[in-house]
């Protein structure tokens, strides 16, 4: 079942790039036209549509005029969301509060219809802000643009992000814009095919581990990795898969998410607030593994005999130095180890001789959908 659904999202992912290259092309011209004017742009996103603009602004991608606007409030877990999306008065809030003005530039990821999301585009529309948007049409008895099936939206969002930045890249630089996306597919190509190779028998052995144990699936990440838990907070059917969804480690204040990484005591913490027992399974994403407080959390964890499952990048894990006072990194603390198949330092591109576009928030959240439809499968039998 795991190859099958990997290849399906190759399948899906290689005809929505297809029928957005325009859309890539005009998105990203715009992006570079608007910072080399030193306008303000904002990376907008509600809900289910927010991992765009979360791509577009939590790396250090070389864009820091990008505003990420996807407020905790308009997330799906949050207890405000279901009431504010259909509230469109909230987008004049939003503009004021944001300090979003005439000739500023708004990108966004378009797949759902909400009053918010409809009066946000006419009230910026109205005022001279310019309104930019990628979009796929859910999967529907009629589908439209490009109907792709909701499970995959999340990739395709940070993948048209990438590809958003990738044109913006390179006509600062002087470079083909549509010749650059073509070199980021092929990147992309490469990674899904290597992960679909290589890395499906340790994320069927987190389903097993959990079937052996039926304990629960805690799913933890910091700074940037934590769209793995938003992935699962939206899952409300599986009563077994935990997200941690504490605000000090999430994007929404990058300063306190690095600070918040580098607290041993945090992972202690997290233990005894989320009640975490030997017959759970951990699955803990990071890049580069070696921040101190996932590597205590994992090396606790290990020591109380819970399964640590990581996902992180093998080609740059093993040559970098951890921050942990004892050396080791995460993988070398975890009971199974997913390795998310993007080169050293995850950016594929070199565009004006710096690394640019990192992919691997496609992989990890690839392996979130992939054990997501596997429990499913358990659950129904």
């Amino acid at each position: 079942m795991l190859k099958e659904e990997c290849r399906l999202f190759q399948k899906v992912w290689l005809g929505w790039t297809e029928s957005q290259m325009d859309q890539f092309v005009r998105i990203g011209t715009q992006l570079a036209q608007a910072l080399a004017e030193g306008r303000k742009v904002y990376a907008f996103g509600i809900g289910e549509d927010h991992w765009f603009a979360e791509e577009l602004t939590a790396r250090l991608q070389g864009h820091p005029e990008i505003i990420g606007l996807f407020p905790h409030e308009l997330m799906t877990y949050d207890c405000r969301y279901a009431s504010l999306i259909r509230c469109p008065e909230y987008a004049k809030v939003l503009i004021e509060a944001w300090k979003i003005e005439r000739n500023d530039l708004v990108l966004s990821f378009h797949s759902q219809d909400t009053p918010l999301y409809a009066a946000m585009e006419k009230h910026c529309r109205r005022l001279g802000i310019q309104w930019q948007m990628l979009q796929a049409d859910r999967q529907t008895e009629t589908p439209g643009l490009f109907s792709v099936e909701e499970r995959f939206l999340p990739m395709l969002q940070v993948f048209g992000a990438q590809a958003v930045n990738a044109v913006s890249f390179a006509l600062a630089a002087g470079m083909d814009p549509a010749g650059t996306v073509h070199a980021l597919n092929k990147s992309m190509l490469e990674i899904l095919e290597q992960f679909e190779q290589t890395q499906l028998p340790s994320i069927a052995k987190v389903t097993e581990e959990l079937e052996r144990k039926q304990g629960r699936l805690i799913v933890m990440g910091s700074g940037h990795s934590h769209m793995l838990q938003d992935l699962m907070a939206q899952e409300k059917t599986l009563d077994n898969v935990v997200p941690i969804l504490e605000q000090e480690l999430m994007v929404f204040d990058p300063v306190q998410s690095g600070w918040t990484q580098k607290q041993r005591d945090y992972a202690q913490m997290l233990i005894d607030k989320y009640k975490i027992q030997p017959q759970d399974v951990f699955l803990m994403p990071s890049n580069t593994g070696k921040s101190v407080m996932n590597v205590e959390l994992a090396r606790l964890l290990w020591s109380n005999k819970t399964t640590v499952a990581a996902i992180t990048n093998m080609k740059q894990s093993p040559v970098i130095k951890s921050d942990h006072p004892s050396g080791r990194r995460l993988f070398e603390t975890a009971d199974i180890v997913i390795d998310n198949c993007c080169v050293n330092k995850d950016a594929c591109l070199t565009i004006d001789g710096q690394r640019r576009c990192p992919l691997s928030s496609v992989t990890v959240l690839l392996c979130g959908v992939l054990l997501l439809e596997q429990l499913h499968e358990l659950s129904a039998e």
